[in-house]
Formats: C-alpha cells, structure tokens, sequence
C-alpha cells in the first residue's frame, strides 16, 4: 500500500513542478543521487530575496490538497535549495531541517540560521529548505478569527472560541494541513530533486514530522537528528512538564547561586493562591493599542510555564524567581513587569504574519494531529464534559506549584483548546504506537532546563526507534539545537554516521 501511494506521488509530481525557473528537474526513474545534481541545480530559480542565502535556488511543486480525493484541487508548495559548496568531489548529502512550530517558516524565518549553524557541513552536503504547506512559500493560510495578535491577549474561553471559528473558517480545507501531508510534500520534493535518501533534522514540532516522514519513507532516510523532541503517541504536555519546571528552577538557582529552588516553588505555589483568590486587570499597551488583560492564576501560569520553554534566559528566570518572593510581601509589581513582558513577545511573533508565522496553520496542524481527551463526533458540551472530567482526576501535587487543571491549559499548551474545532472525522495521529520505524542512525538531544519538550519526552521520542541515541545538553532549553553543543553533536552525528 504505501509503495503505491508513492509512486502516485511521484506522478503528482511529474504533472505538478512549477519551479521558479520553469524549467524541468529530475524526473522519476532517474539515477538517484545524495546531492542535487548541477542539472536540477541550474534548473531551479536564483533567489534574491533571500540575501542571507546567497546560492540558495528556489522551486516550487503542486500537490494535491488531499492525496485521497483529487477532486479538491491542488496546493503549491515552495522550496529552497543551498548546494554544497566543493563541486570538485561527489556530495555526501542532503539535510532537511525543520524548526518546528507548527506553523514557522523554515525558508525564510529560519533558513540562514539553519545555514550559519551547519556551514561545517555544508561543503559536502545539501541544505535544503521546505516550507510545509500553510506557511511562507506554501499558499500560507489565515482565517480571520486569528488574524494578529489578538489572542494572546484574549482569556482562556475566548481562546477556545477563537481557535474553534478558526477551523470553521477554514472549511473543508480544515483537515488539509496535516503531518502526514506534508511528509508527502517532503517526498514528492526529494522525488522531484532526483534524491535518495535524507538527512532529516527535527526541532521541536520538527521532531514530531520527521518521525512521521521516516515512518512513511523509511527507505528514503539516512540520518535523523531530533532536538526538543517528543513522541508521536505520548501526551507531552502534563505532568512531565511540570516536573521539568521544578527541575529546571532548582538547577538555575543551584548553578547560578542566586536562589534556592524549592523557595523559588514555594513562592510561585503562594503566588498562584493569591491570584486565584484576587485575579486583577492589567493593562497592556501593543502597538498603541491598550488591551484589558486579566492577571490570574492561569496568565501567571502561562507566563511562568514560557521561561523554561524557550531558550534559556537566566535574567527571565531570575526575574521570576524574584516575582514571587515580592509577591510574598505583597508586591505584585515585577509579576505584572513579567506578564506585559511575555504577553508582548507573543503578541510580536503573531504580527508576523502567515509568511513567517501562521497561527491558523498551526492549530490546523495540533487539532488534527494530536492526541485529546474527547471525540469529535460528539457535540462541544459533551467534548467538555468529556475533557472536564479527564481533568478532574489529575493530581494537583504531581504539578506543584501550579495548579493540575490550569497548567494543562496554560496558554499555547492548553490540552482543550480544540474543544471547539469542527467535527473531522480523519483527524488522528499520524501512525499507531508500536508503528515500525526505519534501524538508521537516530540523535535525539534534550536540554536539562527545557520544560516544554523535557528529558522525559526525549527518552519517549527515542523509544520509537530501534537504535536511537539520547544525549542531555546541560545548560540548554528548548532547543539544543540552540547551543554550540548541541550544534556541534548533530553536526558530528550526521558527519560521522556510519550508514
């Protein structure tokens, strides 16, 4: 089954390459190759936008909408090839990176520091850069329930009916944005490049697709290196999330000497009390726009559950540390400081638009895709019965100092923000626990103060390969792969790779 699915693949393919340069590449049946060939090279359009990839050649294909019916039109989907750079000795490779979101543009919000972070590699190898379908160079995809930044600022319930309008906005395309699509994109690109096998490279969101390319094209993969990584089939947002946040606060205070860990969570634990019992409205400016934002127990959630999900910060997290013990005495103050701070940093990325970042793309992504505690096919008050009760059970000792129920919905994790989405009768993970996954070469890094995809997930997401290795960056959050340790581990994995 899967073989023919992809040789219709590959003659979607064959009818669908636009190309920027209009010219023809590689065509099934050729001799596949590691590398691009100067051919297929010279057949893709320069890219002069794109100033801080000044050899990279750009292509676009058109794919069918869904795979399975046809008759629902077609989706371009653009890309961006930078070739090795030692034309005198045969190539070694092609990585394909992603950098997760879902929703982010790998093109052009991240495709040069993709390029700066693997120069070491790219004299022998590839770089090539896709924009999964929705985003950047691929038909990017809004509805007008989440158009800007309002959302951010919204409560929760207001999020849940944003979110819900959003896919019914989207229509009958709602289920068009799926992991499995666009590892098809993938293929059908690597098909049409003429290569044959990659070298896939997954952060955060990235992990969870390539996981999902290798186990529908195992035989096209070489290397796959995962950074922030999770599993297809394991709830990564609860319980292991909060026992990351306690470990990364007491390794902070204990590496930098400024604080003491279970002070910090007895004062966040306080915290949370008192914003439960005396929510207040703050107001935050963006754009000159003011906006009445509601500082209660599940904003500080939110906020305090971000410091340890992004790139580590230790003036952030200092800066939390120091809010809670204020709020001890009463002083609310640095608490509020930190809320408009992040409030103001989300609502920045979600200006950027569907062609860097795609808000509805993402949320097209997560509510088909990932695992929940109701049924689509019934109707929203019995999904919320459904999930309340799958809440209810949760122990609230196993998140201290949060709240089970308020950290599970914190803003951007929150485990019920689908609750709403229109009934789609396709929408399940990408493949069953168990599924077989591809014996190649597998890294998976995790970093020791990441508490959005923690130690615990990477040792989830190695599980699912026969011969994965797990490496703990020390020092570095979400993701490795925003160290120079981490860095330097892929950049030596998919080098030294015995394949």
């Amino acid at each position: 089954m899967k073989k023919q699915r992809f040789a219709a693949a590959l003659a979607a393919v064959a009818v669908g390459v636009t190309g920027c340069a209009a010219a023809p590449m590689a065509t099934a049946g050729a001799r596949s190759t590691l590398t691009a060939s100067a051919e297929t090279v010279r057949a893709l359009a320069e890219c002069p936008e794109l100033p801080g990839l000044p050899t990279a050649r750009c292509g676009q294909i058109t794919v069918p909408r869904d795979r399975s019916n046809p008759g629902k039109g077609t989706i371009d989907v653009g890309f961006a090839l930078v070739p090795h750079t030692d034309t005198s000795q045969p190539g070694l490779g092609t990585i394909v990176p992603n950098p997760g979101g879902p929703g982010s543009s790998t093109i052009d919000l991240a495709g040069q520091l993709f390029a700066e972070s693997l120069q070491p590699l790219l004299d022998r190898r590839d770089l090539l850069l896709i924009d999964t379908r929705g985003v950047g160079r691929s038909t990017p995809l809004s509805c007008a329930a989440l158009d800007g930044p309002a959302r951010v600022f919204a409560p929760l319930p207001q999020q849940r009916r944003l979110i819900g309008e959003c896919g019914d906005q989207l229509g009958d395309t709602v289920s068009d944005y799926t992991s499995i699509a666009v590892a098809d994109d993938v293929d059908d690109i690597r098909a049409t490049l003429g290569l044959s096998r990659l070298d896939l490279l997954g952060i955060s969101y990235g992990t969870y697709l390539m996981a999902t390319y290798a186990q529908r094209y195992p035989d096209n993969v070489r290397t796959i290196s995962l950074a922030g990584a999770y599993a297809i089939n394991v709830d990564t947002t609860g319980e292991v999330n909060a026992v990351a946040f306690r470990r990364a606060v007491r390794l902070v205070c204990e590496r930098t000497g400024r604080c003491d860990g279970d002070r910090v969570i007895s004062d966040l634990a306080a915290l949370m009390k008192r914003l439960r019992k005396h929510p207040e409205k703050l107001t935050v400016v963006h754009e000159g726009v003011k906006h009445r934002v509601t500082l209660d127990e599940w904003q500080m959630t939110s906020v305090a559950g971000k410091v340890y999900s992004n790139q580590p910060d230790t003036a952030t997290e200092l800066a939390l540390a120091k809010a809670a013990a204020a709020a001890r005495h009463g002083d609310l103050a640095p608490a509020r400081a930190l809320v408009r701070k992040s409030l103001l940093k989300s609502a920045e990325d979600y200006s950027y638009g569907p062609g860097l970042l795609s808000d509805a793309q993402s949320w097209a992504v997560t509510c088909h895709d990932y695992l929940r505690d109701f049924d689509y096919a019934d109707p929203v008050a019995k999904r919320t019965r459904q999930y309340t009760s799958t809440q209810a059970k949760l122990d609230n000792a196993d998140f201290r100092p949060f709240s089970a129920q308020v950290w599970v919905s914190r803003a951007d994790y929150d485990t019920g923000a689908c609750l709403r989405w229109p009934a789609d009768a396709t929408a399940q993970p990408p493949f069953p626990a168990g599924a077989a996954m591809p014996d190649v070469p597998v890294l998976v890094l995790s970093g020791d103060l990441d508490a959005n995809t923690p130690i615990e997930s990477g040792d989830a997401a190695a599980a699912q390969f026969p011969h994965a290795t797990h490496k703990v960056i020390t020092g570095a959050g979400h993701t490795p792969a925003s160290t120079p340790e981490g860095v330097g581990e892929i950049i030596d994995f998919i080098r030294d790779a015995k394949v």
